[in-house]
């Protein structure tokens, strides 16, 4: 399918343009990883690479669930640990520029 034919090239071409051990499930990777939302009615009524197809082409952020960035988790249940802290200084950052 197309999704996995694209998302299988950004893991290798990324992999290789960052000249890190990243992009796969193997030993001295490093431990990266995106869990979707199996709850999600548009992915809970795919199979297989139909999944990885909807996400790509149709869903998006709002399907991703959790995200584990070099082995430390970063998003949980949707949300992103600095999130409160990032809209705080985002929205001073605002109030600076339209002051």
């Amino acid at each position: 399918m197309v999704g996995r034919t694209l998302f299988d090239a950004a893991l290798s071409g990324g992999a290789q343009a960052l000249g890190q051990p990243i992009g796969e499930l193997a030993v001295g990777k490093r431990a990266d990883w995106l869990v979707l939302d199996g709850n999600d009615p548009y992915l809970a009524t795919a199979s297989a690479d139909g999944i990885l197809n909807r996400w790509l082409f149709a869903g998006g952020d709002r399907q991703v669930r959790d995200v584990m960035v070099n082995g430390q988790w970063v998003v949980r249940q949707g949300r992103h640990a600095q999130e409160e802290d990032s809209a705080r200084e985002f929205a001073g950052v605002l109030r600076s520029l339209l002051g």
